[in-house]
């Protein structure tokens, strides 16, 4: 039975600063739990290590430097299964992977992919920047920059990825690559477009916030046990 927007419910853990490929394999692991009918929705903030994520069907990196120049910066290359294009990800941003049951949430793909579009506009909200979505790509934009981007993977219903907003991150990174594949693209983050500091931690409370908001569920913060990698 489809969960109701009041019963639905989400367990928020924080794992601070990681590398990416731990993160994806525990993903994976709460993803097969739920597909099993196991363990809890969840949801996972953290701020990787530099990292450039592939979409699975685009192996090739879409990068405007030389692989020499990344592999200089200390960024890794990540084959991943979600949809989309190239990504970044590094210090300075926030990540938010939501491992839900949407067909339990009463919720398609595409669903769930504008709502975590409009759990990215409200953040931007709480910082008087006004975001929207683009033609061009999925994601959140402010004017014709893009500031943050969505890409899933979908196994039996259960969902894994989820969406990257830019606080403050290294841009010099982001100019490596063709954000999601576009080459004309500017990436922009809330730091620039508010002008005034903002830290991911607040970022992260806010997003936690407006997730519960757009979606309907009640979000509870574990707590009581070390947030990193079980």
């Amino acid at each position: 039975m489809a969960a109701s927007k009041g019963n639905r419910a989400v367990l928020v853990r924080d794992l601070g600063l990681t590398d990416y490929g731990e993160v994806h394999r525990l993903q994976q692991e709460l993803q097969a739990e739920r597909v099993r009918g196991e363990g809890v929705d969840t949801l996972l903030l953290t701020e990787h290590r530099p990292v450039f994520t592939l979409g699975r069907n685009h192996p090739e990196p879409n990068l405007r430097a030389t692989a020499e120049m990344v592999r200089a910066a200390g960024i890794e290359v990540a084959q991943t299964e979600r949809g989309g294009d190239i990504t970044y990800h590094g210090p300075g941003q926030l990540v938010a992977y939501g491992i839900i049951d949407l067909r339990a949430w009463g919720m398609g793909v595409v669903d769930y992919v504008e709502a975590l579009e409009d759990t990215m506009f409200g953040v931007l909200g709480e910082w008087g920047v006004e975001g929207h979505r683009h033609e061009c790509a999925r994601g959140a934009w402010v004017g014709e920059r893009k500031i943050g981007s969505v890409g899933l993977h979908v196994r039996r219903f259960v969902s894994m990825h989820g969406a990257a907003l830019n606080v403050a991150p290294d841009m010099g990174h982001i100019a490596l690559m063709n954000p999601c594949g576009l080459e004309d693209t500017e990436m922009t983050n809330l730091v620039a477009e508010a002008g005034r500091p903002v830290t991911v931690a607040e970022v992260a409370e806010a997003f936690v916030r407006q997730f519960g908001r757009v979606l309907g569920c009640e979000t509870t913060v574990a707590t009581g046990e070390p947030l990193t990698m079980r």
